[in-house]
This record gives C-alpha cells, sequence and structure tokens, in this order.
C-alpha cells in the first residue's frame, strides 16, 4: 500500500510538472529575438545563448563624453498574470531592471521594475549610498528585498518573477525577495510605510497589463532562459 500510495504521488508530480511544462512559453532559447523588438545594435546574442545589452558614447549636456545604453529589449506582446523565469548575470557596477506590466513608452511610470544590481559597486561609482528599497532584488522604490540574495558579480543569478492579480512575488537564486500586494499602494509618491516614491500615481491604480522589458542602463549585463507561464487562463 505504502509503495502504491508513493507511486501515485510520484505520478502526480510528473504529470503536474508535465502540464507546467507544456503550459510555459519560451521567450527566447539562445538563438532568435523574434518575440522581442529593440533598436538595432542595442542588444545582441552571444556565443553562450545569452543575450547581451549593447552601449555607445554620448556627450552630455555639459559637453562630457559618457557612456550609455542603446535602449531596452521589449516584448512584442503584453502581459497580465504570469510566471516569469529567467537566469541573468551582472558586469561589476551594474545597474539594470526587469519591467513588467508596462508602458514602454513610459517604463519607469508607467509600470513596474525589479531592481537588478551590484549593490557595492554601483553605490562606490556613484559615491552615493541608496535606499534598500532601490537596491537588487527590491520592488522598485516601493519595497526593500527581505536579503539581497544574488550571488557573485559575474555569475548566473535564477530569477523567477509571479504577477497574479494584485499580489507580486520575486524569488531571486530560491531565496523570496519580496510578496507585496498592490492594493496597499493607493497614495501616489507614497509607500504604505510612509516613505516617498518617485510615482506620479498610486501603483495601485497602474494598468494589470503590458510589456516585459529588459533595461539597457548604460553598464553590460546578461540574460538567457527566458520562459512565461500564462496564469488564469
Amino acid at each position: 500500500m505504502l509503495r502504491m500510495k508513493t507511486f501515485l504521488v510520484f505520478s502526480t508530480l510528473i504529470i503536474f510538472g508535465a502540464i507546467q511544462g507544456v503550459s510555459a512559453e519560451v521567450l527566447f532559447d539562445g538563438r532568435s529575438l523574434d518575440k522581442f523588438e529593440f533598436a538595432e545594435g542595442s542588444w545582441e546574442i552571444e556565443k553562450d545563448g545569452s543575450v547581451v545589452c549593447r552601449m555607445q558614447e554620448q556627450k552630455d549636456a555639459k559637453g562630457k563624453t559618457r557612456i550609455r545604453g542603446r535602449g531596452y529589449l521589449w516584448t512584442k506582446r503584453e502581459f497580465a498574470d504570469f510566471e516569469l523565469s529567467l537566469a541573468y548575470k551582472l558586469s561589476p557596477g551594474a545597474n539594470s531592471g526587469v519591467f513588467y506590466r508596462t508602458d514602454k513608452d513610459n517604463p519607469v511610470q508607467g509600470g513596474f521594475e525589479i531592481q537588478l544590481m551590484d549593490n557595492e559597486g554601483f553605490q562606490k561609482k556613484a559615491k552615493k549610498k541608496l535606499p534598500p528599497r532601490k537596491l537588487n532584488g527590491s520592488f522598485y522604490d516601493g519595497l526593500a528585498p527581505a536579503k539581497d540574495f544574488s550571488k557573485p558579480v559575474g555569475e548566473w543569478n535564477a530569477f523567477r518573477l509571479l504577477c497574479d492579480g494584485s499580489r507580486i512575488t520575486c524569488y531571486l537564486n530560491g531565496g523570496k525577495c519580496f510578496s507585496v500586494n498592490l492594493e496597499d499602494w493607493k497614495i501616489s509618491g507614497k509607500n504604505p510605510d510612509g516613505s516617498a516614491n518617485k510615482f506620479k500615481n498610486a501603483l495601485n491604480d497602474l494598468p494589470r497589463k503590458g510589456r516585459i522589458g529588459f533595461q539597457n542602463h548604460g553598464q553590460v549585463v546578461w540574460f538567457k532562459d527566458i520562459a512565461i507561464r500564462l496564469l488564469n487562463n
């Protein structure tokens, strides 16, 4: 009887995994970026099957030459409720992010972001200390992560994001960074704990559907194994 119960449980797990596998859609398989849109030359596929952002030199208002990103990598489709999984790797001092349920023409104010950052390297380079709600794995400018679960710079990190109605949960290398309810963000420019944020609209009022985007912010970052599973369909 025990052997039969064990077999049934094991079989159920296999079937459940197969169902999840069938319902998951590969967005980037290491060979093609057909499911994304981006400016020519801004993102390129590496030999290891990852996609990397490219930079360019630009002069700022004072005439000083700076290194700038060439543009974000956006999904062609919009997504509402989903589970997104991927791997990412940062260069020293990198600052990047994963945008979701976002207006690609107004990413900062028109959606949501998970911060991806070399905390120590970026703050040292920028010569400033950032609040925890703007560090790696944060619900950007809304809530600090439980801790920094990231691996050392130059190593691959496993990233998982779940969006289900008003509930948003993020995992990094198996650790839960945060789980928030958007309904708690009812006032523009303010977080539930009373701290200020940069958003002109209350986060609860933003659309629950939009593009997924990968930020090219002027430092090199790599992504691979990007897949999505739709929820509530």
